[in-house]
């Protein structure tokens, strides 16, 4: 970079991926790379707001991930399956079609990948999917069939979406195990 030649927010973020990422990993976390702090640095402006104009505008492509966003070159980031697509996948092979309870269950068994047990309800595409084959709120539903116990709703701290999981399968932590020896002896 030439002496006092500031880079433009987009050539930054260019830079910011190519240089920041590790191989294998096509992108970078805007949070865990450094990034978000380097740019509030170098620039004295919001990251996210920049990052947001050059995604809509086709410069980079984002993906929302587990405390801040995935950034990436255009054309690396991993490909989204269509609300249609994530549909096709949740009712295939049975040749029939499901109830609202039965396409949550199989939407947890089909859209999650191993090792997993659960799914994201947002980033797995299952709450677009529910609400454009039954034209109905998934949270108020699946919310009623985690009352009756017939699935396991597990909050998430970012506020966005829940994880879904088949009664039983949910994650335990040692303080529940601990909690129980304690109770029962």
């Amino acid at each position: 970079m030439e002496e006092g030649k500031k880079l433009t927010e987009e050539e930054f973020v260019l830079q910011a991926i190519k240089n920041l990422r590790k191989d294998p990993f096509r992108g970078i976390h805007s949070v865990y790379s450094g990034f978000n702090e380097a740019f509030r640095k170098y620039f004295g402006t919001n990251p996210v707001e920049a990052t947001s104009r050059l995604a809509a505008e086709g410069k980079i492509e984002t993906r929302p991930f587990k405390g801040g966003v995935m950034l990436f070159l255009p054309g690396e980031a991993p490909k989204r399956p269509s609300v249609d697509e994530v549909i096709q996948r949740i009712l295939e092979s049975k040749g029939r079609s499901l109830s609202e309870e039965e396409f949550v269950v199989e939407g947890i068994k089909k859209l999650r990948g191993e090792p997993y047990k659960g799914i994201h309800s947002v980033f797995s595409g299952f709450n677009d999917a529910f609400r454009k084959h039954f034209n109905q709120d998934p949270v108020e539903f699946t919310s009623k069939m985690a009352s009756a116990g017939k699935i396991e709703i597990i909050p998430l701290k970012s506020g966005k979406g829940v994880m879904l999981y088949l009664p039983g399968e949910g994650p335990r932590g040692r303080k529940t195990e601990e909690a129980l020896k304690k109770i029962l002896g």
